[in-house]
């Protein structure tokens, strides 16, 4: 039995996410950046690292003043906490993410930010404890959504916001669905089904909007056309644009095989 077998979902996960998000392809694509989401084109981005910060500054938007405790869940590698720090104190953000390997790059990358290993459906914060919360594109990972939903309006203030992007998939096999690490508890069939979800947590002002052109479609068609560019701007040699763009293309398609919706939502506890 191999060692891979032996592991838990949530091992597995840790373990092909600390390996993909420092391979040298994600770190070229991504320009260095530490990002790894599928970012926000709508605004004219021309690189994956604009649109990335453009889908945390999207999400940033929606709370208003500014708050005394900001939680971004799900951190990565701390490039979504690193952009945070332009819009909000540094010390009043708490990011955390249940892989160590990432903790410690995010801890290098952000030093002013409190930095924790902690499961996001298991939040270590006492009740009415952040004014805002704000998770990248990564809810569907988590075993199970619903959990974190309670969770997050637990810590949340009384009039506290949760912002985040999220992807609902397709009924795909099961052998799929494991590749991309979404639990079957989390296969939310449409929009209206996944806004019940939010507002059986407790949430209010629930606003959930579909941005599947703006921020998967805009993704795909990047991803796609990415190493013809590379190779034609002189950055990329033509033998290896031919294998890295087929390898982009093949990635782009699975994404558009598996993913249904891509969803912006924002709520709030009642105050």
């Amino acid at each position: 039995m191999s060692n891979n077998s032996r592991m838990t979902p949530r091992e597995r996960m840790v373990r092909v996410y600390d390996r993909t998000m420092r391979g040298s392809y994600q770190r070229r694509y991504y320009d260095n950046s530490g990002f790894f989401n599928f970012g926000y084109w709508a605004l004219g981005a021309t690189s994956q690292r604009e649109a990335s910060e453009a889908l945390v500054d999207r999400l940033a938007a929606g709370i208003v003043g500014k708050p005394a405790r900001l939680l971004d869940v799900a951190c990565g590698l701390g490039a979504s906490t690193k952009r945070l720090t332009l819009s909000f104190s540094p010390d009043t953000i708490t990011a955390i993410n249940i892989s160590d390997a990432q903790i410690a790059d995010a801890r290098v990358r952000v030093p002013e930010c409190d930095l924790r290993v902690m499961n996001a459906t298991e939040l270590g914060f006492p009740d009415n404890h952040f004014d805002a919360i704000i998770c990248v594109e990564a809810a569907f990972h988590f075993d199970t959504r619903e959990k974190f939903l309670r969770e997050a309006y637990r810590v949340l203030k009384p009039g506290g916001a949760l912002m985040l992007s999220d992807i609902l998939f397709r009924p795909i096999p099961a052998f799929v669905s494991n590749a991309a690490q979404v639990p079957r508890a989390n296969l939310v069939p449409n929009i209206m089904a996944y806004r019940a979800r939010i507002a059986a947590a407790g949430f209010i002002d629930n606003e959930v909007v579909d941005a599947t052109s703006d921020c998967l479609g805009g993704f795909r068609r990047n991803l796609s056309r990415w190493a013809g560019s590379e190779y034609r701007a002189g950055r990329m040699k033509l033998s290896r644009a031919i294998g890295t763009g087929l390898v982009g293309k093949l990635i782009a398609g699975y994404f558009g095989l598996t993913c249904k919706k891509y969803l912006l939502v924002s709520a709030r506890k009642p105050s």
